[in-house]
């Protein structure tokens, strides 16, 4: 089976969809599948001109220059996969080939929509974003990382319930424990201590990730005499103004806060397992891959009681009310005794995420709609 894998416009850094078509890439070839991944190249956005011009160049390189490539490419593919729904406006020129469409979450459609109100579209964004809704019509398949996001895809009308489904994403590297010797030399090269009983954020800087509430329950432990997480290990961007406010006010929690920036992989995993747990209390997610990557580490997760979140993570995770820092120290406080058992929780679900796993229900997707095609009466999509 060939298989033509679309992947996300390089300059737009989103490392998270590299990493999901990443991992495609190299499982499916285990499967007998032939593939190959083409993406939009930057051309127009690497010749000479104002900064504000680059995002126009960009779309001259997504929706001129990008075209034909993939145009050639699909006639060679017995399936074309978007790896990645803002990819979905290219779906309307694919409607002669069998295709999957990957929606990781609709976020970025609802706030265009002024569903979302954190986060503030321009008009060109919602131009963007009403193409690549309109683009999931033109989709044989759908599929969603998680239950969650099948429902808002469902909610927003994007595409009828009978081509939309959920298969869970897959782990994207090598997560698992690591010797103790292993994880204190990786952690001497950040100033952390494997002894520090440190709690873990992983996560760049938006108002939906809710960071201000990891560090206001980071306070609120430190309240007590004796803790039982000493450190806060922030993995992802700079503390925002406000942070470091608060960090400033409460005496003595300055020396306790270390931000990490650029973490290789093999450093986060050594991260995970040298954690005492991972706050990941985030306001809205498609996925969470956080929650699995900890617990595949032995990391104990407590993560915010919504959707998808309290839907991942098992009964090996603690929910928590996201918008309360002080439930939230209450809660970690309450469970530390049962840190080993959440351990050994975290690893046995995390295994229901194996890439392979993954890569083997995508191709039985591929399967489905490439045979839906063959029945279908010509000019029909499946």
């Amino acid at each position: 089976m060939k298989v033509l894998l679309i992947g996300n416009y390089a300059p737009d850094d989103q490392k998270s969809m590299a990493a999901f078509s990443a991992m495609l890439e190299r499982e499916l070839p285990h499967l007998g599948c032939e593939v190959r991944v083409r993406s939009p190249k930057a051309r127009a956005s690497l010749l000479p001109m104002p900064h504000k011009l680059r995002k126009w160049a960009g779309y001259v390189d997504k929706f001129v220059l990008f075209p034909p490539t993939l145009a050639k490419d699909a006639r060679w593919a017995d399936v074309v996969h978007v790896c990645d729904h803002s990819n979905a406006m290219y779906l309307p020129r694919l409607t002669a080939y069998p295709t999957v469409l990957t929606c990781h979450d609709v976020i970025a459609i609802q706030a265009a929509r002024g569903i979302v109100t954190d986060w503030q579209v321009g008009a060109t964004g919602r131009i963007f974003q009403r193409l690549i809704a309109d683009g999931f019509a033109h989709a044989d398949r759908v599929i969603c990382d998680s239950a969650a996001t099948r429902r808002d895809v469902l909610a927003l009308e994007l595409a009828d319930a009978a081509r939309v489904e959920t298969v869970p994403i897959g782990l994207n590297n090598e997560f698992g424990p690591l010797p103790d010797e292993a994880v204190r030399q990786r952690l001497a090269g950040f100033g952390v201590a494997l002894e520090e009983r440190y709690l873990l954020h992983v996560g760049h800087e938006h108002p939906r990730k809710n960071r201000m509430a990891v560090l206001r329950a980071f306070a609120e432990l430190q309240q007590e005499a004796d803790p039982p997480l000493r450190t806060l290990v922030f993995v992802g961007s700079a503390l925002t103004q406000e942070m470091i406010a608060l960090v400033a006010e409460q005496p003595g929690l300055a020396g306790k806060v270390h931000v990490l920036r650029d973490v290789s992989h093999d450093n986060l995993r050594a991260l995970y397992c040298g954690a005492g747990a991972l706050l990941f209390p985030s306001l809205q997610e498609g996925f969470g891959w956080p929650i699995i990557e900890a617990q595949a580490c032995g990391c104990p997760v407590f993560t915010s009681n919504l959707a998808p979140m309290n839907e991942i993570g098992s009964d090996a995770a603690v929910y928590v009310d996201p918008h309360d820092p002080t439930a939230i120290a209450n809660a970690i406080r309450d469970a530390a005794p049962n840190f080993a058992t959440m351990r050994e929780q975290g690893l046995a679900n995390a295994q229901h995420y194996a890439a392979a796993h993954m890569a083997a229900r995508y191709v039985e997707r591929y399967r489905e709609v490439i045979a839906a095609r063959q029945r279908a009466p010509a000019g029909v999509s499946a």
